[in-house]
């Protein structure tokens, strides 16, 4: 019954890790607080971990899986460790495939596939993902169509990257079509599209269109529970396309407000893209006092980034040259100057770059086309040849039919001549047949009588070795518990032999090395440290003060060896004079709570082993933790003792290794039948617990 309640409470664990999996929502707003992601990257890890302890099934490698896909979209979105996005997406990559499970393939090259577009600026390899994502969405359209409309959004932000606009007008527009089908998607995804879809008409010169695109996001942001930047980012969209327009009035209201959205999430940066684009609309309206404000605001706060840099320095000419201050619009048109010839630079060297990802995109297309066509025609050969073999079947029925009519005529034809000799034959038949009836009924009367003989001695033969086996399985009972007698008077006698170790150890250190000690003491003291120089009389004392520590230290372990009554007294009250020794070193504290009144039914082994596990455990935080605080606390229900032993120390990382100590420790559990679990992390210290059953 004790066995059964521990293996419920372990599956009952088991099955509430493996069912919360569900990922926390992320707050873009935050992008920038390096401590909230480090929060949840950290919160992540913790529960793979925990999921890594679980037996492999269905639910627990899918919340793995899913756990993962989500630190790499931390990891990405985190800005600073988008490497280690890459890492963690090419990990859930493999981990998808040896389970073959595609969707999470899908989705970890989805990370892969941003990481190369968006941060390393690398199309080709970025195209070919996404041709290696439609590979996948195609082994199954009907299950994985809600991942078409990524591709295309992928493949129309490369197109506009590399100046190919009016293909990504087109990838942009599938894109919405294949949204509708995705009925689990965030909504804000549409307001990128129709943002996405805005900018590349706008780069087309279709300002209308453009236009309308950037107001139907802007009204599905202003319904949804939206981010502050995504925001910022369509506001500075609408206030371009209207000074795109010329329309600077209109302009104005929506550029403040992304000023003030990128203020709030205090992003210098982007802020400074929306400063400048004022800048250029208060130019736009004839006010160049706010213009040169703004424009000075934007320089200020980035001058590294091409774009908004030299709509800045373009807005000062402008405003100095109205202003007829020629030697400020001099010095800004040389700087102005200066940014766009390293601009030329930049594009220049990712012309290369664009020239590749064309060639990659055209190249990969044709081979998809291709493939497509093929698959067309292998359907095409198939309904030709399904046809042929249905007009086969159809000529091979009609040949059977005429051949079935043609047999059925010679059969009328040939019964009758037949009929008079069957009649014949017949009669000589039923003769036959009765004669092997008598024949049948006699052999048959033969094989019963063997059958019974066989019968009767099979069940003899089964019923010497029925009688066989019950005397070897009886043998082999009173051997098997002789064996077990045998193998406790060994544990037994181990448990001696390391008991009479323990104490010739305490004794030895106790006798031999406490009075060479005391004699190396006494040797000392015979010195007149009065006549000894300062530096010697330093010394002197020093030392003394030492042979006293270590003559303390000695007769400390001696007494925790084996402690005097610990086979004597109880358990607890062993535990409580270990705490008390401990403390009085004073670097760590130790407490005891927990079941300290009722005697607990244990026996001399294991009292002894208890009492040894927590003297190693203890031992070793006062090695190793650096902790300030310790607890050991006793749990008892009635039918089993728990030990729970931890401590507020450096603790150790999860990669690292087991040593012999630990090791030991699990043995000496298993040795008196009890369940150790030991768990650590960096920086949030250690516990171990200790689970044993009761008589």
């Amino acid at each position: 019954m004790k066995q059964f309640l521990l293996f419920f409470l372990v599956c009952l664990s088991s099955s509430s890790v493996a069912q919360s999996y569900e990922t926390p929502p992320f707050n873009f707003d935050r992008v920038m607080y390096r401590p909230y992601v480090d929060s949840l990257l950290r919160a992540t890890q913790s529960r793979i971990r925990s999921l890594d302890r679980l037996p492999h099934s269905a639910r627990v490698d899918t919340a793995r899986l899913e756990l993962t896909h989500f630190l790499a979209y931390v990891h990405y979105s985190g800005l600073y460790s988008r490497d280690s996005a890459l890492t963690v997406s090419s990990r859930l990559v493999r981990m998808a495939r040896q389970i073959r499970n595609v969707k999470y393939q899908i989705k970890g090259l989805l990370t892969i596939e941003r990481y190369h577009r968006a941060h390393k600026i690398d199309y080709p390899q970025a195209i070919r993902l996404n041709y290696q994502i439609l590979a996948l969405i195609e082994t199954s359209p009907q299950t994985f169509a809600p991942y078409y409309w990524r591709i295309y959004r992928n493949l129309g932000a490369i197109n506009n990257t590399i100046g190919e606009h009016a293909e990504a007008t087109g990838n942009f527009q599938k894109s919405l079509i294949f949204f509708d089908k995705d009925s689990k998607s965030d909504p804000i995804h549409r307001v990128d599209l129709h943002q996405s879809l805005a900018n590349s008409l706008r780069n087309q010169n279709q300002l209308a269109e453009a236009e309308t695109h950037c107001l139907i996001a802007w009204e599905l942001l202003q319904k949804s529970n939206a981010s502050l930047s995504s925001k910022a980012y369509l506001t500075n969209e609408i206030g371009r396309l209207y000074i795109s327009q010329r329309k600077p009035d209109q302009a104005i209201p929506y550029l403040k407000k992304s000023v003030d959205y990128w203020g709030k999430l205090n992003a210098p940066i982007t802020q400074a893209d929306a400063l400048a684009d004022l800048a250029e609309a208060y130019a736009n309206l004839g006010d160049f006092r706010q213009a040169i404000v703004h424009a000075n605001d934007a320089l200020s706060k980035n001058d590294k980034v091409f774009t908004p840099t030299l709509t800045a320095y373009s807005v000062l000419i402008r405003a100095y040259e109205h202003q007829q201050d020629w030697q400020k619009a001099f010095v800004y048109q040389r700087l102005y100057n200066a940014k766009k010839e390293e601009e030329q630079k930049a594009i220049n060297e990712r012309e290369s770059l664009r020239s590749q990802a064309k060639q990659e995109r055209e190249q990969l297309e044709r081979h998809h086309r291709q493939e497509q066509l093929l698959q067309n025609e292998r359907y095409q050969l198939l309904a030709k040849q399904a046809e042929i073999d249905h007009l086969n079947g159809i000529n091979r029925s009609n040949e059977f039919l005429r051949l079935t009519q043609t047999n059925a005529l010679k059969h009328q034809l040939e019964s009758g001549q037949i009929r008079a000799s069957a009649q014949q034959k017949q009669a000589r038949q039923q003769a036959v047949i009765k004669q092997l009836n008598i024949d049948q009924l006699r052999l048959g009367l033969q094989a019963q009588s063997r059958l019974r003989n066989q019968l009767a001695v099979g069940l003899g033969i089964i019923s010497l070795l029925g009688v066989l086996l019950l005397y070897y399985s009886l043998r082999l009972r009173r051997i098997n518990k002789t064996l077990l007698a045998k193998n406790r008077e060994i544990e037994m006698a181990l448990l001696r032999g390391q008991t009479l170790e323990r104490k010739r150890v305490a004794t030895e250190l106790h006798d031999r090395v406490s009075s060479l000690l005391g004699a190396t003491k006494m040797t000392f003291q015979t010195i007149d440290s009065d006549t000894l120089p300062p530096r010697a009389r330093q010394l002197y004392e020093s030392s003394l003060h030492l042979l006293d520590d270590v003559a303390t230290q000695v007769r400390q372990l001696s007494h925790n060896l084996v402690p005097e009554q610990l086979l004597q007294q109880e358990l607890a009250v062993s535990l409580r004079e270990l705490v008390r020794k401990l403390n009085i070193a004073r670097k760590t504290s130790f407490t005891l709570t927990g079941a300290l009144d009722r005697p607990l039914p244990l026996t001399p082994d294991a009292k002894f082993h208890l009492y040894i596990i927590c003297l190693e455990l203890c031992t070793n935080i006062i090695r190793h933790a650096r902790a300030t605080q310790a607890q050991i606390k006793l749990v008892d229900n009635g039918n089993w003792l728990a030990i729970q032993l931890n401590d507020n120390g450096v603790g150790m990382s999860a990669t690292a290794t087991e040593g012999m100590g630990l090791q030991n420790m699990r043995e000496r559990a298993e040795a008196i039948g009890a369940q150790f679990w030991f768990e650590s992390s960096v920086e949030e210290g250690t516990e171990a617990r200790l689970l044993l059953p009761l008589p």
